[in-house]
Parts: structure tokens; C-alpha cells; sequence
């Protein structure tokens, strides 16, 4: 999101005044400059973003002495980036249908995103609602799903971990969400929640959404928008969650959505009710799902009704789904690929 369009993210600009930052030994972070906002609604405008991109990537290279880099990207704005950083393989990691994102060109980013899938030397994808449709355009693609941090998110279930403040206190049960609040979140379903639980604490943690109107909600006194927290602290609030939500509208776009926050869910043990999405329906049996408002509602209320066998199985099941089993296997397969280039 460009702060000409958000000014929430203001900061922005001030991180990419920063340079270079070393986050470790061999970890460097570059924040980009401000760009443009009309780069996937209006043709021309992506490739003058580029371009800033680009020179500040150059520039940064030549700093820490980098030639023929590998380049992963998970926008398809980097079609018009390819070619302009010398680099020597290209991995697009495509983690949504950004076609149909509120406000976008659809034409457009197809258009460019097809580009990108040509050009690259290795695409993943995580959802195979994704995967399909990509396969056409690709030399080599892969299905690789979100994952989670499962020892952070295990804090969540850890006695050693304190429950956040803010939820400590609120009336129970805590019917909770974690993630973006952006376009694709049904706050319709929320307050459909909040009146259907009276009784309950609707929590939402997260930014909310340029473009997403909530003053629907301050009439409605068992909702609380907390607002983004860090990572470092979500498994605080979680732990006072009595269920987990998974609230999304049922569109294109979730369609083809491999949820992260749900493998987060999965990793803290705590109950989960959920709208069908097509990516973690092999779930059902640890997940209660629910479609439409009265759907939802009665997941919930299963949710409620949790066992020491669901939540073991699901952390369990969590542990199948770790950022190291998807590192491990998508390095595998670019490491196998880049020595024959090199070779």
C-alpha cells in the first residue's frame, strides 16, 4: 500500500530513507521507495515504479558487492523489474489472485502477472485453486501452502505465556480474530456474531483496512478493534481467545486463499470455526466450518464444545505445516534447478 493512497503507512517513507539494514550475518533489508499507487489500475504507471525500485535495488547491490542475484518476488507488479537487476534466476512466489483485489485492474494485472509467470525460471503456489490456473504459463511450477511459526504460536497453549491485557478481562466466551482487517474479511458475519453471542467479547486484532469502513460497529459494545500488535505478542492474545475466527467473504479471491493466520489458529491448540475455503477443507474433523451467517453462528457453538482430543490432534497436525517443511521444500527444488543452470 503506497502512503499517497494510506497514510496509516506513512512510516514507509522514513524506512526507505534508511538504506541498508543488516538483520543478521547474512540477512540484509531494504525497504523500497514510495511509489506510486496506480500501478495495477492504469497502464504505464508500474513500469515508472519499477524503475525507482530498481535503482534503489542497484544501489543497495552494489554496497554489499551482489552480481546475478536470484529474484523472489511474490507481486506481479515485477514483471516490469525483470531484466533490470542482471539477475540470475527468477522465483515467483504467488500467494493470491491479486486480479481480484478491490480497486485493480483485472485486465491489467492478468496481463502482467501472465508476463511474469513466462519469465520466471520457477513458480510456487499456495492454493491449488492457484496452481491450476498459473500451470498454463509456467516452466515449472509447484504447489507449496502457507504454513505457520509453529514454536511461536505454541505459546498460545505454554502456562509460562501471560494473556494479553486487553482480553484479559472482557467477558467470556473471547470469540477472536487476528489478521488484516482488509476487503476480503466478512464484517457482516462479525456483527451477525456479536448479536448472536451477546454475551461474548468479539475481539478483532489487526489494521484495519484503508478502504474498510467500521463505524457500523460503535454502536455495537461487545466488538473491540484493538488495532495492529506485533508478532512477538500475538500468542498473548490468542491465549484468552476462546475461539479462533476465520471470517472470510466467500468470493474469487478466498476462493484461492491458502489462509496464514489459519495455520497460526492450528499451531496455538485453540478451537476454530471457520467459513468453507476450498485450501483447508482436509481440516474438517480438527476445524468446525459454517456456511453463511446461520452456518457460522453453529460453528461457533461446536467450537465451544472442544475436546482434548481436537486440540491435541490439531497440534498435531500443525506440526505438518511448519515454515521449515516449506523452506525445505522449495529450496530443494530451486537449489536442484539453479546447479544445472550454473553447470
Amino acid at each position: 500500500m503506497s502512503p499517497f493512497k494510506d497514510p496509516d503507512v506513512g512510516f514507509k517513507k522514513d524506512m526507505a530513507k534508511e538504506g541498508v539494514r543488516q538483520l543478521s550475518s547474512n540477512i540484509w533489508l531494504l525497504s523500497p521507495p514510495v511509489t506510486l499507487p496506480f500501478g495495477s489500475r492504469f497502464p504505464g504507471f508500474n513500469s515508472i515504479n519499477q524503475n525507482k525500485i530498481a535503482k534503489s535495488i542497484r544501489g543497495a547491490m552494489n554496497e554489499l558487492g551482489f552480481n546475478k542475484p536470484v529474484l523472489w518476488t511474490y507481486l506481479h507488479t515485477s514483471a516490469d523489474l525483470l531484466g533490470k537487476l542482471d539477475e540470475s534466476f527468477v522465483v515467483y512466489d504467488c500467494v493470491d489472485e491479486h486480479s481480484a483485489y478491490d480497486g485493480f485492474n483485472a485486465k491489467l494485472v492478468k496481463a502482467m502477472e501472465k508476463r511474469l509467470l513466462k519469465e520466471s525460471d520457477m513458480v510456487f503456489c499456495t492454493a491449488r485453486g492457484l496452481y491450476e490456473d498459473k500451470k498454463p504459463y509456467c516452466r515449472e511450477i509447484y504447489l507449496s501452502p502457507n504454513a505457520a511459526d509453529i514454536r511461536h504460536f505454541n505459546k498460545a497453549f505454554s502456562a509460562d505465556t501471560p494473556v494479553g491485557k486487553e482480553v484479559l478481562d472482557l467477558p467470556n466466551p473471547v470469540l477472536g480474530f487476528v489478521g488484516a482487517i482488509k476487503e476480503w474479511i466478512d464484517l457482516e458475519l462479525i456483527k451477525e456474531v456479536a448479536f448472536r453471542f451477546p454475551n461474548a467479547s468479539v475481539v478483532m486484532i489487526g489494521p484495519v483496512g484503508a478502504n474498510v469502513d467500521i463505524s457500523d460497529f460503535d454502536d455495537i459494545n461487545n466488538v473491540y478493534f484493538l488495532g495492529h500488535r506485533n508478532r512477538e505478542v500475538l500468542p498473548q492474545y490468542i491465549k484468552g481467545f476462546d475461539v479462533c475466527l476465520n471470517p472470510f467473504k466467500e468470493n474469487e479471491l478466498t476462493a484461492t486463499v491458502s489462509p496464514l493466520k489459519f495455520y497460526e489458529y492450528l499451531a496455538s491448540g485453540k478451537p476454530i470455526a471457520s467459513v468453507p475455503m476450498p485450501e483447508i477443507m482436509e481440516f474438517e474433523g480438527l476445524v468446525e466450518f459454517g456456511r453463511g451467517k446461520e452456518g457460522f453462528v453453529d460453528a461457533i457453538r461446536r467450537a465451544l464444545e472442544d475436546s482434548e482430543e481436537k486440540r491435541e490432534a490439531r497440534l498435531k497436525k500443525a506440526e505438518e505445516n511448519s515454515w521449515e517443511s516449506r523452506a525445505e521444500f522449495m529450496i530443494s527444488r530451486i537449489e536442484a534447478r539453479y546447479r544445472e543452470r550454473v553447470e
